[in-house]
């Protein structure tokens, strides 16, 4: 699916259709394949169609029997046939063969409460004409998005864009959003950088009826939680059931159906089930000029290995620049992962082949694959070291570290470690991931500007409350699957995927993958120095031993080295004085002093510069203004 969007508010039929005729042409990408309006009193909701299911059939809105039950719907149920014939013994009638049915049916049937066996991809708006109540959900990760505004009525929409085309309101920034954002590199659920405008959190559904909203969840949060059971019998062979299930369960489609291969275990664990169940699937990577950005040759060591028909093409520095002014026709809300473009090329590619992708986003989240869970063992033996040794001996040492535009170079690892390793857990592991530590926010920003009565790391800080009897690894981890998973890695993927008309479909984040993982205890996932543990036990003998062995190598860029020399004139240009102090919140002088220790290779500054140069471009783009 493309994307949905509605209006429920006291106003006239043609009035709201109007809007959300607005809100579907905002968000209409490349073209959908199909464009639905249904009207109601008060009421009126919208889809445009990317068909993958029942393409003759399946436009929408969708409803029930006799028409008092409608929903628009993005994403996909793959459980949906199963649900289907349990629903038709209970006597519901269908008119299509679609997943988007069983929903309607199954609302009808259990009302919000049968949210919670949908087990897919999910963001619905369905509308209930006899209570005329409005329900929004969204699936238990995040996979797909979902905004609201509870200004005038309630108006949703799958973009934020599509709220702030609207021509009859005006947004302003929502100045403890902005600063979220350059704390974490994107801004946690419920909140966006946009005042009034919400997220909908993963595994929640929201009910708007006589002029009141509620939230209420249908899914528990994901939460390590150790099983005996997973001790018993053995882990390896019902995680391998387990995923020839989600693969198998995610490759059905009346369309051609592809993997983004990336030659990590991830990627080429799904490729390998995928070519149990189809042998002749396609797959597809992009190469990098920059041999350490590069991971083409292991992408083709896997398709080569599996049998798969692969395709791949080089991201160079001009496909970067080409890119680069299309950036926020996809991202409509700023996210500061430079993978954002490299994803939106991949997927032209796999554009040309196939309507389908399965990725392997998640399987870090899931087994545990990050370096950072391991750093945050070593946090509390740097901890032990004496002050005086920490301040006087080591942390002057790696300063002096000379620095290199390489992906995941020592000299930008070590200096990440050192900022941040003795902060509490939550801020110690967002600060490793960002850009900005909080004495530099403090100076990113004007004076007066940020409101440091309000906690930016707040989010963070109750997700690892709550789990405080776990230890710093493991609560990173959760931070990972409950904010940097939905709120960057998810939304990358989406935006890109959809933008260039094709579906993402993620494997490894299957209702039941997601159970198991989090029910094993933490060894299985880290055992000594090896990462994700049980998923490489699993995998050797069915993939090559240097993919099982393999160091983890994020999707990067060579930011680091076009900032100084490809890129340069554009950075100075988007970061001039005109530019930020256009902005209203940002200090120049601090941004071009990063900007010139960068180009003169003294610090290596993109993990801050990427983040300002993203948010102006988007100021610029849907020009939101100050309170």
């Amino acid at each position: 699916m493309c994307g949905i969007c509605g209006i429920y508010r006291d106003a006239g039929r043609d009035e709201l259709t109007a809007c959300t005729k607005q809100m579907l042409d905002a968000m209409r990408y490349r073209g959908p394949d199909q464009q639905g309006i249904h009207a109601f009193d008060r009421c009126v909701i919208g889809a445009n169609r990317l068909s993958i299911i029942d393409i003759e059939k399946g436009d929408q809105p969708i409803h029930n029997e006799d028409a008092s039950i409608w929903v628009v719907y993005n994403g996909e149920v793959y459980n949906f046939k199963e649900l289907r014939k349990k629903l038709l013994l209970q006597g519901h009638r269908f008119y299509t063969d679609t997943d988007t049915e069983v929903i309607v049916h199954l609302y009808e049937q259990e009302g919000t409460g049968g949210f919670e066996k949908l087990n897919g991809m999910f963001a619905f708006a369905l509308y209930d004409q006899r209570q005329q109540r409005l329900v929004l959900a969204r699936d238990r990760i995040g996979i797909k998005p979902l905004y609201y505004s509870l200004s005038d009525g309630i108006t949703f929409a799958s973009e934020m864009k599509a709220l702030i085309a609207l021509k009859d309101r005006s947004y302003h920034l929502n100045l403890s959003g902005v600063a979220q954002y350059f704390a974490h590199d994107y801004t946690p659920a419920p909140d966006t950088v946009v005042n009034g405008i919400f997220k909908l959190l993963p595994g929640f559904c929201l009910m708007y009826e006589q002029g009141h909203s509620h939230e209420k969840a249908f899914a528990a949060a994901p939460a390590p939680f150790p099983d005996a059971s997973n001790n018993q019998g053995k882990p390896e062979s019902r995680l391998e059931t387990l995923l020839f299930d989600s693969v198998r369960d995610q490759m059905v489609a009346d369309v051609p159906v592809g993997i983004f291969l990336s030659g990590g275990i991830d990627s080429s664990t799904v490729a390998y089930f995928a070519s149990k169940i189809k042998p002749d699937v396609e797959s597809f990577s992009i190469a990098f000029e920059e041999p350490s950005f590069d991971e083409n040759k292991y992408a083709l060591m896997v398709s080569n290995t599996l049998g798969l028909k692969h395709y791949s093409e080089v991201f160079t520095f001009g496909v970067f620049r080409g890119l680069f002014d299309h950036l926020m026709d996809f991202m409509d809300e700023p996210v500061a992962d430079p993978s954002f473009l490299p994803t939106y090329f991949l997927s032209r590619l796999a554009a040309e082949h196939v309507k389908v992708v399965l990725s392997g986003e998640g399987g870090d989240e899931m087994f545990a694959g990050y370096p950072t869970y391991r750093a945050h063992g070593f946090s509390s033996l740097y901890g032990s070291l004496p002050a005086l040794i920490r301040k006087y001996a080591l942390e002057p040492l790696v300063d002096m570290l000379p620095v290199s535009s390489r992906n995941f170079s020592f000299d930008f690892i070590s200096k990440k470690f050192i900022r941040s390793a003795m902060m509490p857990v939550h801020k110690r592991h967002i600060q490793w991931m960002a850009g900005f530590s909080d004495a530099e926010l403090d100076l990113l920003f004007k004076d007066g500007i940020l409101d440091r009565s309000t906690d930016i790391y707040r989010h963070a800080g109750t997700l690892a409350a709550k789990a405080s009897a776990l230890s710093d690894p493991e609560i990173a981890n959760v931070l990972d699957i409950l904010m940097y998973l939905p709120d960057d890695l998810l939304v990358k993927v989406d935006r890109a995927t959809m933008f260039a008309s094709i579906e993402s479909r993620v494997p490894l984040l299957d209702n039941r993958l997601v159970e198991f993982s989090m029910a094993l205890p933490f060894c299985y996932k880290i055992k000594g120095l090896t990462q994700k543990y049980l998923l490489k036990r699993l995998m050797k003998g069915k993939l090559p031993d240097r993919i099982i062995k393999r160091k983890k190598k994020g999707f990067g860029i060579p930011l680091t080295k076009w900032l100084q020399h490809d890129f340069r004139r554009e950075a100075e240009s988007l970061l001039s004085k005109d530019s930020i102090d256009s902005t209203g919140l940002l200090n120049y002088a601090y941004i071009d002093r990063l900007l010139k220790e960068h180009t003169a290779k003294a610090c290596d500054h993109r993990k801050k510069l990427w983040p300002v140069i993203i948010f102006v471009q988007w100021l610029q783009r849907y020009k939101i203004g100050l309170p």
